[in-house]
């Protein structure tokens, strides 16, 4: 029992804060309600020319991201991938960094399949 509570306390005091993975609503109204807010899209080029949010920034997820993070003003980061598993590894750095992070729930491709936008 004492294993368990422990273990749950682990889970409980996560990195990732309550409210920071969203669906592509409230993505969308979170997005619009905060301003100054960069959104960094962090799949490949190729991935990318396939659409993209309005006014995305790209920087590949690769084993050079955390450095290329450097040149990033302390604003918010609304962060996606293609399904969502670079953005959450992506949200980490960004988080360790010091960021404001949230992440789109299952990234570009729930985007679209919820109708929204896309340029």
């Amino acid at each position: 029992m004492k294993r368990l509570l422990i273990l749950l306390l682990l889970i409980g005091c996560s990195e990732k804060k309550p409210g920071s993975l969203l669906a592509p609503q409230a993505f969308d109204i979170k997005l619009k309600a905060t301003e100054n807010a960069i959104v960094l899209d962090v799949r490949t080029v190729e991935e990318v020319n396939t659409g993209t949010l309005e006014n995305a920034i790209n920087i590949v997820y690769d084993k050079n991201f955390a450095d290329k993070l450097d040149a990033l003003e302390q604003k918010p980061v609304f962060v996606y991938c293609e399904a969502g598993g670079r953005s959450a590894k992506a949200a980490h750095i960004l988080r360790e960094k010091g960021f404001e992070v949230f992440e789109l729930d299952g990234g570009i491709r729930a985007w679209k399949d919820a109708g929204m936008p896309v340029r």
